[in-house]
Formats: C-alpha cells, sequence, structure tokens
C-alpha cells in the first residue's frame, strides 16, 4: 500500500522514507521507530502515529519469516549494544544471555559463541556479524 496513503505523509515524507529503505505502509509498520527517526531526521513521535494509523487501514498479522535470514542480515554489536540489519533495513535489538528473556522481545540477540538472531518469533542461527569495541580499539592502536 501507498505511503501516501498515510494521513501526514506526503511528498517530501515518502522521499525521506524511502531514502531510508521504507517502500510501503506494511514495510512502515514493521519498521523501528527509534531507527527510522535517527536515519530520517522524522521525530519517533510522528512516526509511531504514522505505524498506529497504517495498523487501521492494512490488515495487519505477525510477520512470517519464510525467507533464510543468514543470506539477507547482518548483526553488529558494540559495547553492549546490538544493531541488526534485516533486508536492507537496520533495527536496534536488545542483547541477552538467556533465551527466556530474549523471548519477549521482538529482535533480540543471545549471546553466546556465536550470536543468535531472535526474530519473527523464531531463533536464526548462522547470522553473520561483527563485535566491535575493545579488540578493534587495540588493533587501531598497533597500527
Amino acid at each position: 500500500m501507498d505511503l501516501k496513503s498515510i494521513k501526514g505523509i506526503g511528498a517530501v515524507y515518502e522521499k525521506k522514507l524511502r531514502e531510508a529503505g521504507i517502500k510501503s505502509v506494511e514495510e512502515l509498520i514493521l519498521a523501528n521507530s527509534e531507527s527510522l527517526s535517527l536515519t530520517t531526521d522524522i521525530s519517533k513521535s510522528k512516526i509511531e502515529k504514522w505505524k498506529e494509523e497504517a495498523r487501521k487501514i492494512v490488515e495487519y498479522r505477525e510477520a512470517e519469516v519464510i525467507e533464510d535470514l543468514s543470506k539477507n542480515s547482518f548483526i553488529e554489536i558494540e559495547e553492549g549494544k546490538a544493531k541488526v540489519k534485516i533486508m536492507e533495513i537496520w533495527h536496534e535489538a536488545s542483547i541477552f544471555n538467556d533465551k527466556n528473556s530474549a523471548e519477549k522481545e521482538e529482535i533480540a540477540v543471545l549471546m553466546g559463541d556465536r550470536p543468535k538472531l531472535w526474530f519473527g518469533k523464531k531463533w536464526h542461527e548462522n547470522i553473520p556479524y561483527k563485535k566491535k569495541g575493545l579488540f578493534e580499539f587495540f588493533r587501531r592502536k598497533k597500527c
């Protein structure tokens, strides 16, 4: 469904959303409001309002992940925070050490030998990842 079908989204906001990878009302519903706000310079409250209206006009159902996320996702971990790229859209994610807590979130990263991604109400393994932080700091210092 076209983004301009949401009250308050005109040509200017539509362009900003499209540049951030949001091309439809359905993608707007699934987007992380905080990340989208930072990317587009549109207030989080305005985005939340649009998402609320979008849910009313679209038959909203839980997203069902049918693709292999290991091929189109990436996890970046830095200073106890995670950013997850799914289908070219970046999301903020919390990091957990136990599955039960992580499964209460929409998107979460479970730490272990290799991070696992909780998304679409199921666990995804073998997601490419990069840990930034202390190691990166020391590696830069050597050069």
